[in-house]
């Protein structure tokens, strides 16, 4: 299974669309989380209705603005538990009658909201059993050395994220690639990158899943770049290589799309 998360920032835009579109084609995932997307249902199969996921669940704000798109392929077994304009959180079995959980979670971004994310994490836990992943952009960093800034880091901030993470058993599993997932496209001394999105994952779904991997792919038409879970049990002998890209090409194309 693959999955595809990115915070797309404005579905509405042909530019955004064509990329998201691309994504898609290529990378070819089973799950796709995508927020602040700024449709509705209506505006979402207008403009995506063709995409070959049978089934989705749109969430929008009433004034406009966010909106989450959590779209899945028949191919698995996904039911829905709940959903907010924050997370879409789903119980997933497997062919071999495994239980898991997947939450789709799209932090609050203002400095100030922050700990409405991590209480809604933890009222998450009270729904799931192990083995559970979570993906998204969480609008946070777990340490200061994922933040690239002239302005420091908000330390407090941090250890509330560690301690939620903490609080639900929650661990990073990782990443390949660039290791920003964030920026703010301003030029020199004023530009800041962060590691923004990311997945994590309870010791119960680490064990049952022991090769899965996240892949940071290239900026795409949004300051967040998209990342894949491509999630295994098991490595399959002759199976073709992972959808990616170099290390050193995702530095220099993310460069080049800054300029």
């Amino acid at each position: 299974m693959r999955i595809l998360s990115w915070n797309c920032q404005g579905l509405g835009s042909p530019w955004t669309g064509q990329n998201l579109r691309k994504l898609v084609r290529e990378q070819a995932p089973t799950v796709c989380f995508l927020m602040e997307t700024c449709l509705d249902t209506e505006g979402f199969n207008t403009l995506y209705g063709d995409f070959a996921f049978q089934n989705k669940i749109i969430v929008k704000y009433p004034d406009g603005g966010g909106g989450l798109a959590f779209l899945w392929k028949d191919d698995i077994k996904l039911e829905v538990v709940n959903y907010t304009v924050n997370h879409v959180l789903a119980k997933v079995t497997e062919e071999d009658g495994v239980v898991w959980f997947m939450t789709g979670f799209y932090g609050w971004p203002e400095t100030q909201q922050k700990f409405k994310s991590w209480k809604l994490l933890e009222h998450l836990k009270t729904f799931v059993e192990e083995p559970w992943l979570c993906f998204g952009d969480f609008n946070a960093i777990l340490h200061s050395s994922k933040k690239q800034s002239t302005r420091q880091p908000q330390t407090a901030q941090i250890d509330a994220f560690q301690e939620a993470f903490d609080s639900c058993q929650l661990e990073d599993i990782g990443y390949k690639g660039y290791p920003f997932t964030w920026t703010n496209k301003r030029p020199s001394d004023a530009n800041t990158r962060m590691r923004l999105d990311r997945a994590v994952a309870t010791k119960g779904w680490i064990d049952n899943f022991p090769i899965s991997n996240v892949v940071h792919l290239l900026p795409h038409a949004s300051d967040h770049i998209p990342i894949t879970i491509h999630v295994q049990k098991f490595r399959r002998q002759n199976r073709r290589a992972d959808r990616g890209f170099k290390f050193e090409e995702s530095w220099l194309l993310w460069d080049d799309y800054e300029a």
